[in-house]
């Protein structure tokens, strides 16, 4: 056999050999894809034999964020300030409460993540409208905004729009941030922000999957008394939380939209939590 021809058997066997191997990844594929519908087939029946009904719209979550412990970086705070303020000059106001002063605005920060901004007369205009313009002050901020829609306020000439924070995509519930216009400039921004700097990870590997979750919620219905008939929407929020100034943490948290109100489950425990917080 001359060398063209083993090299094409070769050639020809590494190709099947590669073909089994995507057999074999797509079987699994699909096998475990069943599966997983059975499961959610299964939840449906039992959600209702409970009387609660599973939106047919509802796509389940598959990927937990991690828990994240963030601490404080000053030098990135003052970074992310002068790109909307301009260049800061800082003072430090004990109990971990920081005044910087830019070109075009003050700032006070506090360890906790609480913060207001008060922007110079016309430095920062309306722009394509007040959402838009909230959001471009966040980017310049450096500051992540979650997908719960916009709280938009108005009172004669000004209005107030209301964004909550997100961390690598994953929207923080309790983390939200306030906008004034007035007029046709932004004046003022407060609220509460999630700190700079990862500072550990807790993998979410072993936390419960979807359908562990929502049998939990189930079983804390029937032991609680909570009253709802249908699950319109399921989604994984952070819920953040400090308890020594510097530090913060990011839970993961499961928000079950009911017809009634919002349900909430640890993501790490599976056990239901009351955050009276949540919007």
């Amino acid at each position: 056999m001359d060398k063209s021809k083993i090299k094409n058997f070769i050639i020809l066997l590494l190709a099947l050999v590669n073909l089994f191997l995507l057999f074999i990844v797509v079987s699994d594929a699909i096998e475990q894809r069943k599966a997983e519908n059975l499961r959610i087939q299964a939840l449906t029946t039992v959600l209702t034999d409970n009387g609660i009904t599973l939106n047919p719209d509802i796509r389940l979550p598959e990927n937990i964020p991690a828990t994240l412990s963030l601490i404080r970086d000053k030098s990135a705070e003052k970074s992310s300030l002068s790109a909307l303020i301009g260049n800061c000059t800082v003072k430090n106001q004990g109990g971990n409460i920081y005044f910087y002063t830019g070109s075009d605005g003050q700032a006070k920060i506090r360890g906790t993540g609480e913060f207001e901004i008060l922007l110079n007369s016309g430095v920062f205009g309306l722009g394509k409208g007040p959402v838009s313009t909230a959001k471009s002050a966040l980017e310049k901020l450096n500051i992540g905004y979650g997908d719960i829609e916009p709280i938009i306020e108005k009172d004669g000439e000004n209005t107030k729009v209301t964004l909550f924070c997100s961390w690598d995509g994953t929207t923080i519930y309790n983390a939200k941030i306030t906008f004034l216009f007035t007029s046709d400039y932004l004046i003022l921004i407060s609220g509460t922000k999630p700190l700079d700097t990862e500072y550990s990870v807790q993998s979410s590997e072993n936390y419960p999957d979807s359908v562990t979750v929502l049998m939990n919620f189930l079983e804390s219905v029937r032991s609680t008394g909570y009253v709802c008939s249908e699950i319109n929407d399921i989604k994984i929020e952070y819920n953040m939380f400090s308890a020594v100034s510097g530090l913060c943490t990011l839970k993961p948290v499961w928000c079950i939209s009911t017809n009634t109100g919002i349900y909430y489950i640890d993501a790490q425990t599976g056990k239901a939590e009351n955050l009276e917080s949540a919007p």
